[in-house]
């Protein structure tokens, strides 16, 4: 049985963990990380954005008064905490290798009209520019640049990974078409059902947990995780007590450690961590 007593820190997803996207940490757990960060346990993000400016500033938007012990961006790609000067950071996928991509799933993505955009690298091209990328557009304070059927126009610089926003229905031919070709070198993950995630196979969320642990020497069996989806979960395994949200996917509650009580909006992350740390230690 895992020993909250001895926990060292804690990593969460964002989107749907610990809040919806663009709003703010629900009350309970902001109560709680106040507490966990005032007795000297870590607190980090893991999350599939990129390690820019805005996420590197997320608890001054969350209105928290500290800055998070560390973050893992990119899906595992990224890695910044503030106990050491610079970032580790995975290869960008280069534009030869976007392109092959690209032309290979095209035909669906002209057929079911997926968005696509491509993130890092300070790479801000879209295809299909509808829904979700609308709002993310909105969210984030930016736009995309509109590359809809111009391949070469959309590869025209190096990326992390390739984003493909469709239905649940369409997801699956997206990946089964995907793994026809790609399986071998590149991997295809889940963020929200619909939306997938084309990046370099081994880097996961749980290999950027791995990595900040080793380098701060901290063993991952005093790690508690938090997720709520494909993504998350080699977070999870990583961790030594991996927990999925109420509510959250079924491949993750499948292999997660516990599930939360309360949903994300109600505050589960709080609320989980009131529970099995804060009251027992009489905090």
């Amino acid at each position: 049985m895992f020993d909250f007593k001895n926990v060292k820190a804690v990593a969460a997803d964002i989107d749907m963990t610990l809040t919806a996207k663009g709003q703010d940490l629900p009350e309970a757990t902001v109560k709680a990380f106040q507490i966990l960060h005032d007795h000297g346990i870590l607190l980090g993000l893991g999350t599939g954005r990129e390690l820019n400016d805005r996420l590197k500033n997320q608890a001054k938007e969350w209105h928290l008064d500290y800055e998070f012990d560390f973050l893992i961006g990119m899906n595992g790609g990224m890695i910044s905490d503030r106990f050491h000067e610079g970032m580790w950071c995975m290869d960008l996928m280069t534009t030869e290798q976007m392109k092959e991509i690209l032309t290979w799933m095209m035909p669906l993505v002209d057929k079911y009209e997926i968005s696509i955009n491509a993130e890092g690298g300070g790479n801000n091209n879209a295809m299909n520019i509808h829904g979700e990328l609308i709002s993310s557009m909105i969210r984030r304070g930016f736009k995309f640049d509109d590359r809809t059927g111009d391949i070469d126009g959309f590869c025209e610089r190096p990326c992390f990974k390739l984003l493909f926003r469709t239905t649940p229905d369409v997801e699956k031919l997206v990946r089964e078409r995907f793994a026809e070709k790609f399986a071998d070198h590149w991997q295809i993950i889940s963020t929200f059902p619909g939306t997938v995630e084309i990046m370099e196979k081994g880097i996961s969320k749980g290999s950027g947990l791995l990595r900040f642990a080793e380098r701060n020497n901290i063993d991952p069996k005093q790690i508690i995780a938090f997720g709520d989806n494909e993504n998350d979960n080699s977070m999870l395994e990583a961790s030594g007590w991996g927990v999925c949200l109420k509510g959250g996917g079924a491949g993750t509650l499948a292999i997660a450690d516990d599930v939360t009580e309360f949903e994300c909006l109600e505050g589960g992350v709080g609320h989980y961590l009131f529970e099995h740390i804060i009251k027992p230690m009489n905090w």
